[in-house]
């Protein structure tokens, strides 16, 4: 596990065979996965939401979401978190509606 602490975020990840994580930024809570392609940081609209009830955010929760090439690497996933951070705090982070039915219900 890695401890994340600084000025503007804090939280910890981990990088075994999926990479993970959790935190907060600016007092909401953010969530660090992956697949096999793709690293992901989404972060929940809704303060009161924590961070140990995210992925959620596009489905009953609004958020934002940044994603990139899927890496293993701690300096690249570092960065990543870092930049991701850095977008949201600018405002620059791709924002998700809440979607508050499934698909079939439409």
């Amino acid at each position: 596990m890695i401890e994340i602490k600084n000025a503007y975020y804090r939280g910890a990840i981990s990088i075994d065979s999926k990479v993970s994580g959790s935190g907060i930024v600016q007092g909401y809570s953010w969530c660090l996965s992956s697949t096999s392609t793709t690293l992901i940081i989404e972060i929940a609209e809704d303060p009161a939401i924590d961070r140990e009830s995210l992925p959620l955010v596009g489905y009953g929760c609004g958020g934002w979401i940044f994603e990139q090439p899927f890496s293993q690497q701690r300096d690249y996933i570092m960065s990543f978190i870092d930049t991701a951070m850095m977008l949201f705090r600018d405002n620059k982070m791709t924002y998700f509606p809440a979607v508050t039915c499934s698909c079939s219900d439409l």
